[in-house]
């Protein structure tokens, strides 16, 4: 009966760490697809192949074995950088971001309708 019960408590412990380490690689994933690489500012690090970028994975790998949280690390990254490693950003810029070019894009819309019109428009006979 104790085999049993050692042989059960050993799967669970099996299945736990793999469900773990399931998550703890989404979370990584998560991370290098949300920072910039600081190098040239056009990739995330997860995709990049510079020397910072493969620098930054392993970092995120070891702090992730740390126990550190998402936001622990991306604070950590936004200390050394600045705002700007964030692919998207946070707070009030990302309604900036994201408000301001539907906003642009919807008056375009408009002029563009009012413009077409008038050229359409007949001209009155004389």
């Amino acid at each position: 009966m104790s085999a049993k019960l050692t042989a059960l408590a050993l799967g669970i412990a099996a299945a736990l760490a793999a469900a773990t380490g399931s998550e703890t690689r989404q979370r990584q994933d998560k991370l290098e697809n949300s920072i910039l690489a600081p190098c040239c500012w056009a990739e995330p690090i997860s995709i990049h192949r510079s020397d910072v970028a493969v620098q930054m994975r392993a970092e995120i790998a070891r702090f992730l074995g740390e126990g550190k949280t998402d936001r622990e690390i991306l604070d950590y990254y936004k200390a050394r950088y600045g705002e700007r490693v964030l692919v998207e950003p946070e707070g009030a810029k990302w309604w900036w971001m994201t408000l301001v070019p539907v906003l642009m894009l919807a008056a375009g819309l408009v002029v563009a309708v009012l413009v077409l019109k008038r050229w359409i428009k007949p001209l009155p006979a004389s």
